[in-house]
C-alpha cells in the first residue's frame, strides 16, 4: 500500500464533519484580560504576530517563542475595545500570565485571569463576542461570555484534526517544536513585517534559508486505537516521523519531507498522508 498525499481523503473527512455542528464549550481554555494604554506596544515586542492588525480586525492567532525560535505558547488575541483578551490553553494559562508579568516592567498594563467561557461553533452564534477563526474559515466561529449555555460535547477535535491544526501544547512540544514545521506560517500566527519579538532571528532564517525539513501532516490509518502520541513512523526500518496527536482513525504526524511519497506504517499498520488544502509545501 503505496502512501501518497492525498487530498480529496482530507476533503472527504472535512465534508463529514461539516455535517455536524460542533457547538460546543472548550472546557480546557482560559481567559487572560489585558487593559491599560500600552497592552498594544506591550505585546507587540512579545508576540509573534502583529497586533496592529486588531485596529481593523477583532481577533487575532499568535504565538510567544523562546529565544532560541522553539514553540511556547499558541493563542488568541481578541480586541474588546478597552479590555484585551488572551484565549490560552487551561493548563499553559499560569504559566503564560507570569511570563507577561516579568515583560510588564514599566508598562500601562493590567493582567489577570477572568471567568470567561470559550465557544466554537460551524456557524455564527447569538452572542457578542463572536469572531470567524483567523486561522481557517472552516474552523468555524469563536465565542466569549461569562456565561455560555452548550455544554455537549462535538467533533470539534476530528474536525483540527482532518483539517491538520494542532491543538498547541497537546500536538506540539513546548521548547523543542519549530513554528514553521507546524504551519504556524500558513495558520497566521506570524507576521513577517513587524519588528522584532524573541525567537524572531531563528525563525526568519529557517523560513529565508529554506531549514524546513519536517512537515506536521494529517494522517489516517485503518486500526484506530492501537496507536498513541509518540509512537514512531517507519520507511522500511528507517524512522522519518513520530505521531503527535490521535482520535479515532485520525492523526497528525510530524515527518520528514523526503519521506512523502513513500510507504509509512506505525506500529506494522500503513497509513495515509494527507496534505491540506492550506498547506504550502517546498517547490
Amino acid at each position: 500500500m503505496t502512501v501518497l498525499i492525498v487530498h480529496t481523503a482530507v476533503k472527504y473527512l472535512f465534508m463529514s464533519l461539516q455535517k455536524i455542528d460542533f457547538t460546543c464549550i472548550l472546557k480546557n481554555r482560559s481567559i487572560i484580560a489585558i487593559s491599560g494604554n500600552d497592552k498594544e506596544p506591550f505585546l507587540q515586542g512579545i508576540v509573534t504576530q502583529d497586533v496592529k492588525i486588531l485596529q481593523n480586525q477583532p481577533i487575532i492567532y499568535s504565538l510567544m517563542l523562546s529565544p532560541q525560535g522553539k514553540f511556547q505558547f499558541d493563542f488568541f488575541i481578541i480586541n474588546l475595545k478597552d479590555l484585551w483578551l488572551i484565549d490560552i490553553e487551561s493548563p499553559r494559562a499560569q504559566s503564560f500570565l507570569q511570563k507577561l508579568q516579568l515583560f510588564k516592567l514599566r508598562s500601562d498594563v493590567d493582567i489577570r485571569m477572568i471567568d470567561w467561557q470559550v465557544g466554537v461553533s460551524l456557524t455564527k452564534q447569538v452572542y457578542e463576542n463572536c469572531f470567524l477563526d483567523p486561522r481557517l474559515e472552516e474552523l468555524g466561529y469563536r465565542y466569549y461570555s461569562q456565561k455560555i449555555d452548550f455544554s455537549h460535547q462535538s467533533a470539534y477535535e476530528s474536525h483540527c484534526l482532518a483539517l491538520g491544526v494542532p491543538r498547541g501544547a497537546t500536538d506540539m512540544i513546548v521548547d523543542k517544536s519549530i513554528p514553521l514545521e507546524w504551519g504556524m506560517d500558513e495558520l497566521k500566527a506570524i507576521s513577517w513585517n513587524k519588528g522584532c519579538y524573541m525567537g524572531q532571528e531563528l525563525t526568519a532564517r529557517s523560513r529565508y534559508v529554506g531549514q524546513i525539513r519536517k512537515r506536521s501532516f494529517p494522517i489516517s490509518f485503518e486500526n484506530p486505537g492501537e496507536h498513541t502520541v509518540g509512537d514512531k513512523i517507519l520507511s522500511g526500518e528507517t524512522e522519518v516521523g513520530e505521531l503527535r496527536a490521535t482520535k479515532g482513525s485520525l492523526g497528525i504526524a510530524l515527518l520528514k519531507l523526503e519521506s512523502i511519497g513513500k510507504e509509512l506504517h506505525i506500529n506494522n499498520n500503513f497509513i495515509k498522508v494527507h496534505q491540506p488544502h492550506w498547506m504550502v509545501l517546498p517547490g
